[in-house]
């Protein structure tokens, strides 16, 4: 019987093994998963306008300058890099950082800065959204301009937007017969 067990105790023992190589290789997955999604964003940011641009550099700075290292900035983002205080200020000292309002607060100084330079808008978000996925209702809208552009909006405001620049966009009527609602698409 000692021998019987002794290879029970092998299986088990090989058995744990394999499935902690498995949590590895799984790990990894998520990994390169992640970073697919981020090659993938700047991808789409390259494409996008240039407040996205300047978005792109800073979170790329902000998450150890990979990214800024290797592309060329544009005079708007070298705008926003000399105006810049290289020193914190008081409150910043006193306030312990946090990564995650840190990464928000910088889309949002890029956003108000590119909007300040009249650069983006939010008509221009909308119909860049709409022109990478068309035929979109308001919420679908909504989720995508949030993921994107980190605009948390309502459907009033999005809809507003759309039907007063009617030269911009058309919708198709929704069809209550078959529960489908109105979609957006760029003109």
């Amino acid at each position: 019987m000692n021998s019987i067990d002794a290879l029970q105790k092998r299986l088990h023992d090989e058995s744990a093994l394999v499935e902690q190589e498995i949590q590895s290789y799984n790990q990894q997955v998520e990994v390169l998963t992640q970073r697919l999604e981020g090659l993938k964003r700047a991808a789409e940011l390259f494409q996008s306008e240039q407040a996205a641009m300047a978005e792109l550099l800073q979170v790329g700075t902000a998450n150890g300058g990979a990214i800024a290292r290797a592309m060329p900035t544009s005079p708007a983002a070298k705008a926003q890099k000399a105006t810049a205080s290289p020193k914190p200020t008081d409150a910043q000292k006193q306030r312990a950082p946090n990564t995650q309002s840190h990464s928000k607060t910088l889309a949002r100084n890029a956003t108000r800065k590119a909007n300040q330079n009249n650069s983006l808008t939010r008509i221009d978000m909308i119909a860049a959204v709409l022109k990478r996925h068309p035929r979109r209702t308001a919420r679908e809208l909504i989720a995508i301009l949030n993921k994107e552009y980190r605009w948390k909006t309502t459907e009033s405001a999005v809809t507003s937007n759309l039907y007063t620049r009617r030269d911009k966009f058309a919708h198709a009527q929704a069809d209550r017969a078959t529960n489908r609602p109105v979609t957006w698409s760029l003109k």
